[in-house]
């Protein structure tokens, strides 16, 4: 319920745009969601370079199931987050509404949200971190078919580092 009120809160507040990639550098670190039969791990780093690169796979039984490439770039100076699931052809997603807010009680230490109205599905792509948390969430045009992953900050172990 925290949650959906967070979001709701998030989804009145005034629009504000990330200006560069260091707006966006809350998304730096090693995350992991685990369900009862897969886990996922995503990947962001910020290298002295103008983009966030990131990548995330999914395992199941020990097993990689799934992987996708992905990056945050400034296209005409907006952000965009752009997608290469499984090693497919680039999707981009345009910044519509990034805030980056100090955590207190409750709010986001971060929020960005990218669509793209043209892609089949999803549309929508949105980041939210609280704390040692970073939400995640895949929708379709204002919000439908939502799919949402809740991931814990973890050690970047050797293995996850470039």
């Amino acid at each position: 319920m925290r949650m959906l009120l967070i979001l709701a809160a998030l989804a009145f507040a005034p629009a504000a745009h990330a200006q560069t990639l260091s707006d966006l550098a809350w998304l730096k670190g090693c995350w992991r969601t685990q369900g009862a039969e897969t886990e996922i791990t995503e990947v962001w780093l910020a290298p002295p370079m103008p983009a966030l690169l990131g990548y995330s796979y999914t395992t199941r039984d020990g097993e990689v199931r799934g992987w996708e490439q992905t990056r945050i770039e400034l296209i005409d100076d907006v952000p965009h987050f752009i997608a290469m699931p499984n090693g497919s052809g680039p999707v981009r997603f345009r910044s519509v509404d990034t805030t980056d807010v100090i955590h207190t009680g409750g709010q986001p230490d971060g929020f960005a949200l990218f669509e793209n109205p043209e892609h089949d599905y999803p549309q929508r792509v949105m980041y939210m971190r609280l704390g040692n948390r970073l939400i995640a969430q895949i929708s379709g045009a204002g919000g439908t078919d939502r799919v949402t992953f809740e991931y814990r900050r973890i050690s970047c172990g050797v293995a996850l580092r470039p």
